[in-house]
């Protein structure tokens, strides 16, 4: 299968590169620079192409190439827009690997243009969120009727690239959201910090504005969502400095030096070390379900599930802007190798402290 792989020299660009030729296929490989395309395409054996976002007519000839387009170069709040109205104008699919809810809710706007067009749009076809979102699906296949939904992230990455930290800091800078009554509200970022029980023992974990705020609601129908990451504060002291986060986050020089960072290779992978998501979905009169799922290296699992959730859409795939849970289904994840769910069961009330 042939798609265009659009960031491909970037750290998760180059894994799903990699993986892609491992699965067989033979991805486009493409982003804004020939010096750092030529080599990996020439290592890979691969055709690439240079094209910038901000060159409509150059991203037009590239997505019209091949039948998929697969984003992977952030930040996706200024990625995402111009090469999804390219895959729109191309009758091409496309995918991202993003994990901000802006862009979610700007792809999902376009659903009935996608099936004007006939092409699928997929956003955060990554760990995040087809791992988070499948999950949540499972759950709430188990327990129709639930009202809430709270998803608990413990993601192990060997190493940070400079994509991913401006990402977070773009998450960041627009401060708390959370989802409630179907709606996306505003909310002071770290609220709710508290600590949790987990497979790997306690945590202190605080929700955060991600995509999956998103995705999970369009999935699941459930209108009240939070989605909690691990912070190294105490739950009170969180609850204290986190607010100050988007002040910092939002100014545009921290952000230029995290994507400005040099490009490293990322370090082996601990083998002992797993991420772990946890999904627990609630009933209005409390009743409530929980599993968990355990993966291995984030950027690994990334660069597998973006190859498979790309085969599937290749394969066929109804038009329109889809959630990974409502396209790819609960069971998505399991096929990814290391990864397992854990048991499903009952769940105890979660303490807040």
């Amino acid at each position: 299968m042939t798609f265009v792989l659009y960031g491909a020299t970037g750290t998760t660009g180059t894994l799903i590169a990699e993986a892609a030729v491992r699965r067989g296929h033979r991805p486009i490989l493409a982003g804004r620079s020939p010096e750092r395309l030529r080599p990996l395409a020439e290592r890979l054996g691969l055709d690439w192409a240079a094209a910038a976002t901000d060159d409509p007519a150059a991203l037009d000839g590239l997505v019209a190439r091949a039948p998929l387009t697969l984003l992977t170069a952030g930040p996706f709040t200024a990625t995402s827009a111009p090469v999804l109205q390219a895959c729109l104008r191309a009758g091409s699919h496309y995918l991202d690997v993003a994990n901000e809810t802006g862009v979610f809710e700007a792809v999902y706007a376009r659903d009935t243009d996608a099936r004007r067009r006939g092409v699928t749009l997929l956003p955060g076809a990554g760990f995040g969120v087809t791992a988070t979102d499948t999950l949540a699906r499972h759950v709430a296949d188990q327990l129709p009727g639930a009202l809430r939904l709270e998803l608990t992230v413990l993601l192990y990455t060997a190493g940070t690239s400079p994509g991913a930290a401006a990402n977070r800091l773009s998450i960041a800078a627009g401060g708390g959201l959370a989802r409630h009554g179907g709606a996306l509200v505003p909310a002071r970022l770290g609220a709710g910090a508290r600590r949790v029980a987990t497979p790997a023992g306690r945590s202190s974990v605080v929700p955060l504005p991600t995509g999956d705020l998103s995705a999970v609601h369009r999935t699941t129908g459930i209108g009240d969502i939070t989605v909690s990451m691990p912070v190294g504060l105490p739950p009170a002291l969180a609850r204290l400095l986190l607010p100050l986060l988007p002040r910092i986050a939002g100014r545009r020089a921290a952000r230029e030096r995290a994507a400005d960072r040099p490009r490293t290779p990322l370090p082996p992978a601990d083998p002992a070390r797993r991420s772990l998501i946890g999904a627990r979905a609630v009933t209005a009169d409390g009743r409530s379900i929980q599993a968990w799922l355990q993966t291995g290296e984030g950027y690994a699992y990334t660069a597998e599930a973006a190859v498979r959730a790309a085969e599937t859409v290749l394969v066929g795939t109804d038009p329109g802007a889809h959630s990974p849970g409502a396209l790819l289904g609960a069971d998505f994840a399991l096929d990814i190798p290391g990864v397992r769910r854990l048991g499903t069961e009952p769940a105890p009330s979660a303490p807040r402290t």
